[in-house]
């Protein structure tokens, strides 16, 4: 089973973590990690718009020219009054409230917090949004997801609900529905709702990610391969799908679909495009090493990621490390 799921927002349809690259010099400036703090914040080349930056987006920035933060990886500059250092985001969002004590105000900061992991907060700064403007649907489907990352099914079901209720027809409602589904072992009515999700926009990446996560459950390897294989190709950047895609052809008990060299290669894709700073994301490394019999960086990505590891994850991973110090893959119970 893929470790990490989809969930999608209204208005930043993930909260990534853009990570700087290395390049040729050996010195270079100190790198920024930054929350963006208005709706769709533009990156520049030069004077050309190249993308936009979502509300409460992590970046990491490298270098400054004036008004305008370099962001390596997104290849473009992105004004510094868009962003705000992660250590002062909810300082800035606070201070919006107190300025401004309106349900956006509050939605907003539920975005930092979420951004930031604070996942009680979030839930509590989207219901004082609600309240303060029951018709404010972005915030009940935030509110909705985040319940779904504490494990509250049945309260993010029910704002899921709401939603659609409404008359929202946006796939990543559907797509966000489909996983409380899975979450709740309901593989039928989830398929249901991606269907929905994939008839009202067939190039939805998070609704192929999610459907590849439900193949995974109904046991069809390959199709759920080959739905990871449709989110990134729709969206190169999205982190979530190489992973799961590198993870399945690492570990699967299948060993006619195991590839270690492609596992390999996906889960650095995934890797950088998180910076390397999640540990779920560099298991999956080691395990792609472990199955390409690369044993020794294996057990070198492993013990970095125990490094920034949670509790809950350190477990796991110490017994794959303990694996492939041994000489030996990592694979899925059948």
């Amino acid at each position: 089973m893929s470790r990490i799921s989809a969930t999608i927002a209204f208005l930043c349809l993930a909260v990534a973590v853009v990570q700087a690259q290395d390049d040729e010099s050996s010195a270079r400036p100190a790198e920024q990690p930054v929350m963006v703090i208005h709706v769709d914040a533009q990156l520049k080349s030069q004077s050309e718009v190249i993308g936009k930056a979502a509300l409460a987006q992590i970046l990491v920035g490298r270098e400054v020219n004036g008004n305008w933060l370099w962001i390596p990886a997104a290849k473009g500059w992105i004004q510094q009054s868009d962003v705000v250092a992660i250590d002062k985001a909810i300082e800035h969002f606070s201070r919006q409230i107190q300025q401004s004590p309106v349900s956006r105000s509050y939605f907003e900061r539920g975005a930092a917090q979420v951004a930031l992991g604070d996942f009680g907060k979030a839930v509590a700064d989207f219901t004082k949004a609600i309240e303060l403007d029951p018709q404010n649907v972005p915030a009940i489907n935030d509110r909705g997801t985040t319940y779904r990352r504490l494990g509250r099914h049945e309260n993010a079901k029910a704002d899921f609900d709401t939603v659609i209720a409404r008359g929202v027809r946006h796939p990543g409602v559907y797509t966000n529905r489909a996983m409380v589904w899975l979450d709740m072992g309901n593989v039928e009515q989830a398929m249901v709702d991606l269907h929905v999700a994939l008839e009202l926009d067939q190039k939805f990446a998070p609704a192929w990610e999610a459907s590849g996560t439900a193949r995974e459950v109904m046991g069809d390897i390959p199709k759920a391969i080959d739905n990871y294989r449709m989110a990134v190709e729709i969206d190169p950047a999205f982190a979530l799908a190489w992973n799961n895609r590198a993870w399945l052809l690492a570990t699967t008990p299948d060993g006619s679909q195991r590839n270690g060299r492609q596992a390999v290669e996906f889960a650095t894709k995934a890797c950088e495009l998180t910076g390397y700073q999640k540990a779920d994301v560099m298991d999956t490394l080691a395990a792609a090493h472990a199955e390409a019999g690369q044993f020794e960086q294996a057990v070198s990505v492993a013990k970095d990621a125990l490094k920034i590891a949670n509790e809950q994850q350190k477990a796991a991973l110490t017994k794959r490390l303990t694996l492939y110090e041994a000489g030996q893959a990592f694979r899925q119970p059948k």
